[in-house]
């Protein structure tokens, strides 16, 4: 886990009153709770202003964002252990993290990908930006 990739992310994208409970959640026992619940209330959770893109599928344009971005490298907060905490290639995250069923959160330099959990129906996606 790299907190201060975590922190960022949190103070970049999530509503202040939200973030030390959340921070605190991701930090301690309860991750797995923390993301859960982020998941199923991010709506309430994230900064309205950050969001550029919400719905069920992610278009070509996002995924074209994602192909010319100049970092190579994504961080993952996800409910899959053998996900979560690691840096992964940017060519391969959309594949590993989309349409996997549970909640992940994909952190690059100047945008966030999330996906929630499906329940009903394809999972929603956002695409935030600073």
């Amino acid at each position: 886990m790299n907190k201060v990739i975590e922190e960022n992310f949190v103070n970049s994208y999530v509503i202040k009153n939200k973030r030390e409970r959340l921070l605190f959640e991701l930090w301690g026992k309860k991750r797995r709770d923390g993301i859960g619940r982020f998941s199923h209330c991010t709506d309430n959770l994230i900064d309205d202003s950050k969001i550029r893109f919400k719905g069920q599928y992610i278009s070509n344009d996002l995924k074209e964002i994602v192909a010319t971005t100049n970092t190579s490298k994504c961080y993952v907060i996800s409910w899959y252990e053998e996900l979560d905490g690691k840096e992964f290639n940017k060519d391969d995250v959309l594949d590993l993290l989309l349409g996997c069923g549970m909640p992940s959160i994909a952190i690059f330099d100047d945008f966030v990908i999330i996906e929630t959990e499906q329940e009903q129906g394809p999972a929603i996606k956002y695409f935030l930006q600073k």
